[in-house]
């Protein structure tokens, strides 16, 4: 800024940038699993199939399941929903925390927990 001539010493200064918030936002969704076929062999349901992602976030995601029933598994890193064969029918409910990584300029966000809801029809 400005014009002319600098004579004098050189100055050293040492500043950080601050990460900005992540945005993660979801809520649930609900999913309908078929008791003919899952008499037969275990299913497997997308994270979005599942889950509804109002603000992916920045980074990768990791999902970890609170509670819920046993023959319900959640894969930790894609999210997968894995409902196992020989469940009865009904509705089940499964509490999932899912947090985004952030990355060089957005940090961790906090972890979101979700309700889903699994219906065996």
């Amino acid at each position: 800024y400005g014009k002319g001539r600098f004579i004098g010493r050189s100055i050293e200064v040492t500043f950080s940038i601050l990460k900005k918030n992540n945005t993660l936002k979801v809520k649930p969704k609900k999913a309908t699993v078929k008791y003919n076929i899952l008499k037969k062999k275990t299913q497997k349901l997308e994270a979005a199939k599942v889950i509804r992602f109002i603000d992916e976030g920045v980074g990768r995601k990791s999902y970890k399941k609170l509670s819920g029933s046993r023959e319900i598994t959640i894969n930790k890193k894609s999210g997968k929903v894995t409902v196992k064969k020989g469940l009865k029918k009904g509705t089940y409910k499964v509490r999932v925390r899912v947090r985004a990584a952030g990355d060089a300029h957005f940090k961790a966000s906090a972890r979101k927990t979700v309700t889903l809801r699994i219906r065996v029809k």
